[in-house]
C-alpha cells in the first residue's frame, strides 16, 4: 500500500478520484447482490418473518455504534487508509459464510447463519465507516463535493441496476429449471458478490491518502468525541438525520416484503422495480450535484425529503389501485419518485455532513452523526418489523354508504392493511424531520422556490440532453474517460510544441 502523503499534486488528486470510482464500481456489485432485495428474498427462502426482516435492517445501523470506537482505532493506527484496508477485507471474507448456506442447512440454522454473516459485514463496515468518510473529505476538494460525488454515486447506481436486472434474471432462470434447488442460485449470486469486494479492496489499497492530523497538539479521545455535540449547528444537522433515518427505516426494509408477499411479485419483477428506482436516481444525481453545488444542500434537502414521503405515502393506496387496474402505473410512479428524490437526499444528506464537519475533524463528526443514525435506524427498522407483524391480520376501511329503498350500497374509497400502516407512521415522522431540518444553517441556503425554478429550467436542459446519444453516454461515462482525454490532450499539445521547434 502507499504511503501517506503530506500534499496530494492536482495530478495525484485525479487519479486518487478514478480510483475511488473504481472502487465504488466494485463494491457496489458486491453491496447489490448481499443486500436490498437478493438478502431479503434469501432470508424470506430460509423461512423469515416481518420481525426477522426488521432485525436484518437493524443490523447495519445498530453496528453502527461502533463507529466511535472507530474514532480511537484510526488514531492508534495513524492512517486511515490502513484500518480501512483491514475492515474492508474482514467484510469481505464474511460474505463466504452466506455463499457456503446453501450446501450447510435451508433451516433455522442457515437463517441463524445469514444473521451472523450480515452482522460481520456490518461491524466490519461500521468499523471502517469514518476512516473512508474522512479520507474522501481531505481527498475531494470541497467545491468539488457536489459534482464528484453525484458522478461516483450515478456511476454506482448504473453498475448496481445492471447487477440487480442481472441477479433478478439468473434467479429466474434457475427457478424455471430447478426450482427445488434455488438456494444455490443465490450462493452463486453472493461468490461473485465475494469477488467482485475483494477487486474493491485492492483499488483501496492503491489510492494514496492525505496527511490526517492538523493539530498542533493530538486531542485527547474524548474531546473528540464530544467536540460534534457541542456544536449548535452539527447538533440541529445530527437531530434532522435521526428523525429521517427513523423515518426512512420504519418503511424502506419492507418495499421488498410488500412487492414479494402483499402483492405477489416474483422475485425479477421486484429486481426491476428496485432497478427503475435505481435508474431514475442515475439520471438525476448530477443533477442533484449541480444544484447543490449552486445553492446548498440544506435547500435541496427542503425539496426531496417532501417527494419521498408522498412516495412512501402513495404505497398505501396500493389495494385502491388494484381494484381500478391501476397497480402496475401506480408502483411505476412511486418508484420514479422514489428514486428522484432519494438521489438528492442521499447526496445532499451526506455532502451536508462533509460540509458542515470541519477539514481535518470529519472522521470524529461523522462517527457522531453515525451513531445517532445507528440508533434511529436499528430501533425503527425492529419495531417497523414489529409493527408488521402486529397489523398483518388488521384492517381499516374508509367507505361511503348509499341507502335507498332498493338496499344498501357500500364503497370503499380507502382500505389499508399490514405494511400500509406502518408506512402510514412513516410519513407521520418524516414531516417532523422537515421541521428539524428547518433549524439547519448552511452557507448558500435559498427558499424552496427558488430551488423548484432552478429544478423545472434544469429538467427541461436533462430532457435536451437525454434525447442525443451523446448525451446518454455523457450520463453514463466511466471515469477513465477523462483521463483519455486528458492524455489525448497532452499528445496533441506535444505534437505542436515539436512542430514549433522543427
Amino acid at each position: 500500500m502507499s504511503q501517506i502523503k503530506g500534499h496530494l499534486t492536482d495530478d495525484e488528486v485525479a487519479v486518487a478520484q478514478q480510483r475511488v470510482i473504481l472502487q465504488g464500481i466494485t463494491a457496489q456489485v458486491r453491496l447489490s447482490l448481499t443486500e436490498s432485495v437478493f438478502l431479503v428474498g434469501f432470508a424470506l427462502l430460509l423461512g423469515a418473518s416481518n420481525s426477522v426482516i426488521g432485525i436484518f435492517a437493524a443490523i447495519p445501523f445498530l453496528a453502527q455504534f461502533l463507529q466511535i470506537p472507530s474514532i480511537y482505532l484510526i488514531h492508534r493506527f495513524g492512517s486511515r487508509k490502513k484500518l480501512n484496508f483491514i475492515t474492508q477485507l474482514g467484510n469481505r471474507l464474511a460474505v463466504l459464510i452466506m455463499v457456503l448456506i446453501p450446501y450447510i442447512s435451508m433451516t433455522t440454522q442457515g437463517l441463524i447463519l445469514l444473521l451472523l454473516s450480515v452482522s460481520i459485514q456490518a461491524i466490519f463496515t461500521s468499523l471502517g465507516t469514518s476512516s473512508w468518510n474522512s479520507w474522501l473529505r481531505d481527498l475531494v476538494p470541497q467545491h468539488q463535493l457536489g459534482a464528484f460525488f453525484s458522478r461516483r454515486m450515478s456511476i454506482m447506481g448504473a453498475v448496481s441496476v445492471a447487477t440487480s436486472l442481472g441477479g433478478g434474471v439468473l434467479v429466474a432462470l434457475w427457478l424455471s429449471w430447478s426450482p427445488a434447488d434455488l438456494a444455490r442460485a443465490y450462493s452463486i449470486l453472493f461468490f461473485i458478490a465475494f469477488i467482485s469486494g475483494m477487486i474493491a479492496v485492492y483499488f483501496t489499497s492503491r489510492t494514496p491518502e492525505p496527511l490526517l492530523f492538523f493539530y498542533d497538539k493530538k486531542p485527547a479521545f474524548l474531546e473528540l468525541v464530544a467536540k460534534p455535540f457541542k456544536d449548535g449547528n452539527f447538533r440541529n444537522v445530527m437531530w434532522f438525520s435521526l428523525v429521517w433515518v427513523l423515518s426512512a427505516n420504519l418503511a424502506a426494509p419492507f418495499f421488498s416484503v410488500y412487492l414479494l408477499v402483499r402483492l405477489g411479485f416474483g422475485l425479477q419483477i421486484a429486481a426491476a422495480f428496485v432497478a427503475l428506482t435505481q435508474m431514475t436516481s442515475i439520471i438525476f444525481l448530477r443533477f442533484w450535484g449541480r444544484l447543490s453545488d449552486r445553492f446548498s444542500n440544506k435547500s435541496i434537502l427542503q425539496v426531496t425529503v417532501p417527494i419521498y414521503i408522498i412516495g412512501t405515502l402513495l404505497w398505501t393506496f396500493s389495494s385502491v389501485a388494484e381494484s381500478v387496474s391501476l397497480l402496475l402505473p401506480l408502483l411505476i410512479i412511486i418508484h420514479v419518485m422514489t428514486g428522484f428524490a432519494s438521489a438528492g437526499v442521499n447526496l445532499a444528506g451526506s455532502n451536508i455532513d462533509l460540509k458542515i464537519a470541519p477539514r481535518g475533524e470529519a472522521h470524529s463528526y461523522l462517527a457522531a452523526r453515525g451513531t445517532i443514525n445507528a440508533a434511529a435506524g436499528g430501533v425503527a427498522s425492529v419495531i417497523g418489523g414489529l409493527l408488521a407483524d402486529f397489523f398483518a391480520s388488521r384492517e381499516l376501511y374508509f367507505s361511503f354508504t348509499w341507502v335507498d329503498p332498493g338496499g344498501v350500497t357500500v364503497i370503499h374509497t380507502y382500505h389499508i392493511q399490514g405494511l400500509d400502516f406502518v408506512f402510514l407512521l412513516s410519513v407521520i415522522i418524516g414531516v417532523f424531520a422537515l421541521h428539524r431540518l428547518a433549524l439547519v444553517n448552511e452557507i448558500g441556503e435559498v427558499e424552496e422556490r427558488v430551488v423548484v425554478e432552478a429544478i423545472i429550467a434544469e429538467t427541461r436542459r436533462n430532457v435536451k440532453t437525454l434525447s442525443t446519444v451523446d448525451g446518454l453516454r455523457q450520463t453514463f461515462h466511466l471515469p477513465l474517460s477523462k483521463r483519455r482525454r486528458r492524455t489525448r490532450s497532452t499528445e496533441r499539445i506535444n505534437e505542436e510544441n515539436l512542430e514549433g521547434l522543427e
